[in-house]
């Protein structure tokens, strides 16, 4: 294939859809949006998952680039917000994630009560809770998964999988109140 400019590639994908046209643009490119995506996450496998959510992106933003500005002055802009906006949601989640924590724990008296007992009350619970919706907790909670995410693993709808944590978060309120009320006799 001709070397052809990034404009030029990206008129061409857009009239054809050649993956040919995309591939050298990923090829070109990828390294630059690695780089910036390891910067914002500081983690190899982080930023590994980043490149490759953005170039999927890409390939439905591509028609959206006018060539007002280079190329690569519009992928950089395309990179740092998604960066921004994964990191947001992923602060979001662990904020989620400890806002759960604490309201699993409701404590009545802070002075006589340790805070052993709530962790291995809150232990027992994972332990007892049935995998799929450990695992659908731990996912969501401690990874910070989003919704639209765990559903397109689980090929479900995103409303399937709210209810499917209400319900995992209700089941484990109960075995937490039950495994508490057990402690205290």
């Amino acid at each position: 294939m001709v070397k052809l400019s990034d404009r030029e590639l990206i008129t061409q994908y857009n009239a054809t859809g050649k993956e040919q046209c995309f591939a050298q643009i990923y090829v070109r490119h990828r390294q630059r949006v690695y780089q910036k995506c390891l910067f914002y996450t500081g983690n190899t496998d982080d930023a590994e998952d980043f490149v490759q959510d953005i170039f999927v992106q890409l390939t439905r933003k591509l028609n959206s680039y006018k060539g007002e500005a280079k190329f690569t002055t519009w992928l950089h802009s395309v990179t740092v917000n998604y960066c921004i906006d994964q990191l947001r949601k992923q602060r979001q989640s662990q904020t989620m994630w400890r806002n759960y924590q604490y309201d699993s724990v409701q404590v009545t008296d802070w002075a006589s009560s340790s805070d052993e007992v709530y962790f291995q009350a809150f232990e027992q619970v994972l332990m007892q809770l049935p995998q799929y919706q450990r695992d659908l907790l731990l996912t969501k909670y401690r990874e910070g998964a989003p919704i639209k995410d765990i559903a397109f693993r689980q090929d479900i709808t995103t409303s399937a999988v709210k209810m499917r944590i209400k319900r995992a978060r209700e089941y484990a309120r109960t075995l937490y109140d039950k495994i508490l009320a057990e402690q205290e006799y």
